[in-house]
């Protein structure tokens, strides 16, 4: 098996499935809420320290830290949030055309369920958030209540969002900035201290820790939406998120993110090696082409298509080369293909049977070259029939 999908998730570090062997092996089972006996106050330190561990690398402050479920949740919970609080204003949220479903999707529930208004931030050819269109879209937007909902780093193209300039854009107008950082964090250092974001998400299952944690940092800002709880149930994480922490998670997840603090650098260049290889080895074949160009500042991703192939024929012919239509919450290894390439202004046969390949740790740079010759290989038995 040639693992080339590392955007949908990645492999468990050894030393995270140390940490969460240890916590099994801790003993410590009580429920990190019940502070008035022993067993729960042990919990509840735990999980407090490894907060403090999670801000201190994220720049945040402990109190800014909400542990969810996963960056679905949190992205969830945020724009939930801030559209009960804020409707009877007449609240508006600006997303990005390309982002992940759990935006994008939440975005257009919310129109139709609550009544509020979103509009649809158009991206370039190349991916990138049109500064010129956000900017008329936040001068309308004037005086209302705003969000402003953009990725840091496209999960699906290798493209990274001028986040510095829309932090700029929205400080100017008045608007809050929250920043899907799933894909940004695994690339780049984040300090949310500098106040760029509003409020950001991350996921420990894409930098090889658990699935099942996702992180909200909620800060108080200028930039910082206030909000109404999406969920009711228990006064847990600041009355936003109720429920029973997933201390296991929370265990592992720290590790994970303190060890990718000290691994991100040598990660970071291995994932352009292996895609560049992966490129070099496929641009051999006739036909096929980048649908966004490799980006430095996005290494890793490589979104591409082959004229006349087939992306679902292709992917049942070569079940050993892990690739998938888009992102894996689309269910684009199947029959649905993703919104990402129609905003891209891409026509519909292209826009059916792009595909994504994304590297990491699970995969060496030979392996990826060898990748790229297996699906040359049946590319062009396909093109014979």
């Amino acid at each position: 098996m040639y693992y080339l999908d590392h955007c949908g998730s990645t492999p468990l570090a050894p030393e995270v499935h140390d940490a969460a062997q240890a916590f099994l092996n801790s003993g410590n089972f009580g429920n990190p809420a019940a502070v008035h006996h022993e067993a729960g106050l042990k919990a509840y330190q735990l999980v407090e320290d490894y907060r403090k561990v999670i801000s201190k690398a994220l720049g945040a402050s402990p109190e800014e830290i909400i542990f969810t479920s996963g960056a679905t949740e949190a992205n969830n919970l945020l724009l939930w949030g801030f559209a009960l609080r804020y409707r009877t204003r007449g609240c508006h949220i600006i997303y990005g055309a390309t982002e992940h479903k759990s935006v994008f999707d939440t975005c257009q529930a919310l129109c139709e369920l609550l009544g509020i208004t979103a509009s649809e931030a158009p991206v370039k050819s190349s991916g990138a958030t049109d500064l010129i269109a956000l900017k008329a879209l936040l001068e309308k937007s004037r005086g209302t209540p705003t969000l402003v909902a953009i990725m840091h780093t496209n999960n699906e193209i290798p493209v990274r969002s001028p986040i510095e300039e829309i932090s700029t854009l929205c400080l100017t107008h008045g608007a809050f900035f929250h920043c899907d950082g799933v894909q940004g964090y695994v690339r780049e250092k984040i300090d949310f201290s500098k106040g760029t974001f509003g409020s950001y998400v991350i996921s420990t299952h894409k930098i090889y820790g658990p699935k099942g944690l996702g992180i909200l940092i909620l800060g108080s800002g200028a930039l910082s939406p206030r909000l109404t709880p999406a969920y009711k149930g228990g006064s847990h994480e600041r009355g936003i998120r109720p429920g029973t922490m997933n201390t296991l998670a929370i265990a592992a997840g720290a590790r994970a993110i303190a060890l990718h603090e000290s691994n991100r650098t040598a990660r970071v260049k291995h994932m352009k090696d292996c895609a560049n290889v992966f490129v070099e080895t496929l641009r051999n074949l006739k036909g096929f082409h980048l649908t966004v160009p490799l980006n430095e500042l996005a290494g890793g991703i490589v979104n591409f298509y082959v004229n006349g192939i087939d992306a679902p024929t292709l992917l049942q012919e070569t079940p050993e080369v892990c690739i998938n239509r888009g992102a894996s919450c689309t269910g684009s290894g199947g029959e649905k293909f993703s919104h990402v390439p129609k905003a891209l202004g891409l026509p519909i046969e292209i826009s059916a049977n792009v595909l994504r390949a994304s590297f990491g740790d699970g995969v060496t740079v030979d392996q990826s070259r060898a990748a790229a010759e297996i699906l040359i290989k049946n590319i062009s038995k396909l093109l014979l029939r």
